[in-house]
């Protein structure tokens, strides 16, 4: 860059240099001085970016792929010993060697062995996959023969359902069952559905109840019926008659097509091959209907009263658009409506939640705070400089996000809610670049009297550079956020990555299209055109400032270096006052899900557990802020996750799937009432003694509770002992709730252990005598009824009738239906179980778990009024004081919020030394000296006073958002001590002193700095007062720049003086 610098002397008595315009570089006068570069760059940002807004896919969380998988194996009635000892600790043994393994946890409860498998952030997703596959694969023949084949699910952020609706109505059970299954299938084949999960409804299936006293008068084995049923029911094709006149297709046609055929199968005869034939209608009732109940649910929508609910989940294709993929789905919802074959008529439906109404609220909510901030910095430029610079500088901001917009959308990203959260963080750090550019233009127009070329030319020449070196130490000083690990690093960095795109945006718009496009509003502008009555006030303030300045601030390094001292030690209060506050991952939120899950002793029935769930139903139905009531018996809510592996169906579970009125609808945030309802809810579980409720919210992180201890172990009873004291020295602290463990309540255990010579004297074998309990006890699948049509065949489920189930499916409920169980002996007919049997009582756990293959119990607990961090802190001595009673072998571990926090915050403070490392050095470079640098530096912990004073102050816990502030904050502060600083050395090079520049250059960026500061500060109050999650954010930024801009105005030019030598 070339060009003649004229000296000229101004009106005020100052000296400029004056940019001679005829000798300008070709570059610099096309890019600068003429529009047509500016107009086509417009063009391009305003099309590209309405148009990537039109075509990107819009979704609520950004597609990230984890390596994380659950492997679930079901085995019908097991035993949770059983499950841990032949299922799970096979595949746990086989898992063990895996490549890039992180975490294993385990769950083995009451017919199910769940293993969660996580992977390294860092590793390949489907090759770690498939090496789990292959590890599973290894262990499946060590698997009980028994057991059902293991599932592996991977699990993915894109499994979630975007679109729940609701199907309810007084219809017959079957009815409403096969209208849900009717209507899956045809939105499964929606442009955009992978997939529909149905809930609450029960499969067709035909029964063979067997009846115990025909069993034991006819002598008939229910083994000897089942190898009945399998073996008859067969098709086997027997190939073709290969003859011109007779030729034809031939297959046996044997299996069952019709109940009247399944009912006349002989089963045996009596007496011998001419005895009487015994059919299978004779010992068994045989019909079609629905599967064994094991589960209700039940709807209220806006207080009205609870009926029968099939929910119907929508899951999209990966990489599809959510608002349209909803759109669609509810058009074809309409669509089945409109059929009477598929839709009863007295049927209707809900819409329970949609993702496409948070995507656009969280669009909505962006364009919002962006409009407020171009109407906010027009307003403040219009009073601070003229309504001409305003307008340029308001409209460049919606500029840059559409240019982001349309970069994000050339590089694939969706539009999500990180990209989105990026943009709001932006918004706070851009204005700083277009004010520069602007009060730049405005001071050589109207102060300095320059021609507009002239104006142009000196404001690239003098801000250009420290401009550039704002933007990046900014984006340096987010390179923590880009360090974070584990899946939320994966997660959160579309963030940083978007306010990155949105600041080098900024920087290209502020220089390319905003000063040569400035010419249409700014080009009339004469030299030496009257100063507008701000500019003349500024000039008055800054005179008197820098007189104020050169008296008390600067007058010599003694006074100064009191300032700098003051300064420190406002700083070191300030360090101690926010080390008192607690920290916390994210804030509340105000969610509209809520999950409320009780236990029952585990003896309670299914109809119970009605009962309670009928009296709780009532309670929540009335209350107004509730949307919809979901009530689930025999099973937990699952809206919102829950911590650890836990049984999720069972007799004695409950749940209700709450959902909240849209927030205009209601006086208060969600988790305000939650507390008034956990005192009521609680109040009216007394009245059932043994039963437990945990209330779930939805959680920014990774999900769970917010403290976790974890305590290892092999004696399970120990552990269980060890759990009480935790959980009793948990209750007995303040700020803690639902506190429990992952273990549950402990029932009694049956050991039927076999008296093997009395079964070889009855000719009984081991396998026998197994499969006869298990059709006694419960329902088994033993093959398949075929109904045609293209259909899904029906299973066939045997299983044993008895009186006090008047027709239902399942074992025996009485103690007189248990003295009359008998056993078959193919050589001695009917014995007695006693004959066979011995039998042994004792106690057994809900559940076993597993953390890294070893046993594990995690002691789960909500907070209220203090943080994880507070409640741990006051527990970690007791833990210490408690485990010397333990012994060898026991330990704990802190999980939940505080390992989150440990892997987030970790990796970012490590990688915060490398970026203030490398904001150093650019400094180093910008201004050719290691002593300026310093005083930039030292700006940033002084800038801390503000915020750690607020927030200590107002008592705001330091939280995640809490920190993206902080982290703004630096660029923002950084920015102004940049251009002060470089506007100092200026005056020197024009002969000042350095006390004299100090005073003069922190007087002539008064204007833009106070400009800068009230304009974030004003932009940000609404963001902060509209979103809890994001209030720490935009409160971190508001404090710190309070403070900043007193110490840019005060401390900054004391700085200088000291750290600058005399020397010219």
């Amino acid at each position: 860059m070339t060009s003649e610098l004229v000296p000229l002397q101004e009106r005020n008595g100052k000296h400029h240099d004056v940019p001679d315009v005829s000798g300008a570089s070709g570059f610099f006068k096309f890019f600068f001085l003429k529009a047509v570069f500016g107009i086509l760059l417009i063009i391009l940002l305003v099309c590209g970016g309405l148009m990537a807004y039109q075509s990107m896919i819009k979704e609520a969380d950004p597609d990230i792929k984890i390596a994380r998988a659950m492997v679930t194996t079901t085995w019908a009635g097991a035993d949770p010993e059983t499950i841990e000892s032949q299922i799970t600790d096979k595949i746990e043994t086989e898992l063990k060697s895996l490549k890039g393994l992180k975490k294993v946890e385990s769950s083995s409860f009451n017919g199910v062995s769940r293993i969660s498998v996580e992977f390294v952030a860092s590793a390949d997703v489907t090759e770690s996959i498939q090496l789990l596959r292959q590890k599973v694969d290894d262990a499946e023949p060590e698997i009980n023969e028994d057991a059902d084949k293991p599932n592996i699910e991977q699990l993915s952020v894109q499994d979630a359902p975007i679109l729940t609706i609701a199907l309810y109505g007084k219809l017959d059970p079957p009815v409403l069952s096969r209208a849900a299954e009717d209507i899956q299938e045809r939105l499964e084949k929606v442009s955009g559905v992978r997939e529909v999960n149905l809930a609450g409804q029960r499969k067709e299936v035909v029964h063979v109840q067997l009846i115990p006293s025909r069993l034991s008068a006819l002598g008939i084995s229910p083994t000897t019926v089942s190898n009945r049923i399998q073996t008859a029911n067969r098709d086997m094709p027997w190939d073709q008659i290969e003859n011109a006149q007779i030729g034809s297709q031939v297959r046996l046609f044997g299996r069952f097509r019709t109940l009247e055929d399944l009912r006349s199968l002989p089963i045996t005869r009596l007496g011998g091959v001419e005895g009487r034939v015994v059919r299978l209608d004779e010992v068994a009732q045989i019909r079609r209907d629905l599967e064994r109940e094991k589960t209700r649910a039940f709807i209220s929508w806006e207080n009205s009263e609870f009926e029968p609910v099939v929910n119907l989940e929508v899951v999209k294709v990966p990489g599809s658009d959510t608002i349209n993929v909803v759109n669609n789905a509810l058009q074809g919802l309409e669509s089945i409506k409109k059929d009477p074959n598929t839709w009863p008529h007295s049927m209707g439906y809900r819409i329970i939640s949609r993702d496409d109404e948070t995507i656009e609220k969280d669009q909505s909510d962006l364009i919002s705070n962006v409009v407020q901030a171009v109407i906010c910095v027009f307003i403040i430029l219009f009073v601070a400089l003229t309504w001409r610079e305003a307008l340029i500088a308001g409209l460049s901001i919606p500029l840059t996000f559409l240019g982001a917009i349309f970069i994000l959308w050339l590089t694939g990203q969706t539009l999500n809610s990180m990209i989105l959260y990026g943009m709001v963080l932006a918004l706070g750090l851009l204005v700083d670049v277009f004010i520069l550019m602007m009060e730049g233009m405005h001071d050589g127009l109207f102060v300095e009297g320059l021609s507009f070329d002239q104006a142009a030319l000196k404001t690239v020449k003098t801000y250009a550079g420290p401009a550039f070196t704002g933007q990046l130490t900014t984006i340096l000083a987010m390179a923590p956020l880009m360090a974070i690990s584990g899946t939320m690093g994966k997660f959160i960095r579309l963030m940083p990555i978007t306010a990155i795109v949105c600041l080098l945006l900024s920087y290209v718009i502020a220089l390319l299209i905003d000063i040569p496009l400035s010419r249409f509003l700014l080009g009339n502008v004469k030299g030496g055109a009257k100063k507008t009555y701000i500019d003349k006030s500024t000039e008055w303030f800054s005179q008197r400032f820098t007189r104020w300045s050169l008296n008390f601030t600067v007058r010599n390094r003694a006074t100064s270096g009191a300032w700098i001292a003051g300064t420190l030690a406002l700083f070191v209060c300030a360090l101690f006052a926010v080390a008192q506050l607690p920290g916390t991952l994210f804030p509340d939120d105000d969610n509209r899900n809520l999950s409320i899950n009780i236990e029952l002793p585990p003896t309670a029935t299914l109809n119970q557990s009605q009962l309670v769930a009928d009296d709780l139903g009532g309670i929540l139905r009335n209350k107004n802020y509730f949307e919809s009531v979901t009530k689930l018996v025999g099973q937990k809510s699952n809206l919102v996750s829950e911590s650890g592996i836990k049984p999720s169906e069972d007799n004695y579970l409950l749940g209700f799937s709450t959902v909240f009125t849209k927030q205009e609808k209601r006086e208060l945030p969600s988790y305000k009432y939650i507390e008034s309802l956990r005192t009521e809810l609680l109040q009216a579980l007394r009245r059932y003694p043994g039963a437990s409720i945990v209330f779930n919210t939805p959680g920014t992180a990774d999900g769970g509770d917010p403290i976790e201890v974890e305590l290892k172990g092999n004696d399970m009873d120990k552990l269980r002992q060890i759990s009480g004291e935790v959980q009793l020295a948990l209750r007995q602290m303040p700020g803690t709730q639902d506190v429990r463990d992952g273990l549950g309540d402990i029932r009694s255990d049956v050991k039927l252990q076999p008296r093997r010579e009395a079964m070889n004297f009855y000719g009984i074998t081991q396998d026998d005598l197994a499969m006869q309990g298990r059709y006694i006890m419960t329902d088994n699948d033993i093959g398949d009824y075929p109904i045609g049509g293209g259909e899904d065949d029906l299973e066939i489920r045997l299983s044993t009738a008895f009186p006090s189930r008047q027709g239902a499916v399942g074992g025996p409920t009485r103690r007189d239906e248990l003295a009359t169980i008998r056993l078959f002996s193919p050589e001695k007919g009917a014995v007695s179980a006693n004959s066979v049997l011995d039998i042994e009582e004792s106690v057994a756990p809900l559940s076993i778990t597993h953390t890294d293959t070893e046993r594990t119990v995690t002691v789960y607990s909500k907070t209220d009024g203090r943080t994880a961090g507070e409640i741990l802190a006051d527990l970690q001595p007791k833990l210490e004081e408690m485990k010397k009673q333990w012994g060898a072998g026991y330990d704990y571990k802190f999980a939940g919020d505080a390992e989150t926090q440990g892997e987030t915050f970790g990796s970012a403070i490590q990688m915060s030394y490398v970026a203030l490392f490398l904001v150093f050095s650019v400094l180093v470079l910008q201004f050719g000296s290691f002593t300026q640098p310093f005083i930039i530096m030292l700006t940033i912990p002084f800038a801390f006073i503000g915020t750690f004073g607020g927030f200590s102050l107002f008592q705001i816990p330091l939280s995640f958002p809490a920190i993206i502030g902080i982290i703004s904050l630096v660029g923002i502060v950084v920015n102004d001590a940049i251009v002060m600083v470089e506007t100092m050395n200026k005056h020197r090079e024009n002969g000042m002193k350095v006390r004299q520049a100090a005073a003069h250059g922190a007087s002539d960026r008064l204007r833009p700095i106070l400009t800068t500061s009230i304009t974030t500060i004003v932009g940000l109050i609404p963001l902060a007062i509209s979103d809890p999650v994001w209030f720490p954010l935009c409160m971190a930024i508001i404090f710190g720049l309070c403070a900043s801009t007193l110490i840019a105005l005060l401390v900054i030019p004391c700085l200088y003086l000291q750290l600058t030598p005399n020397k010219r």
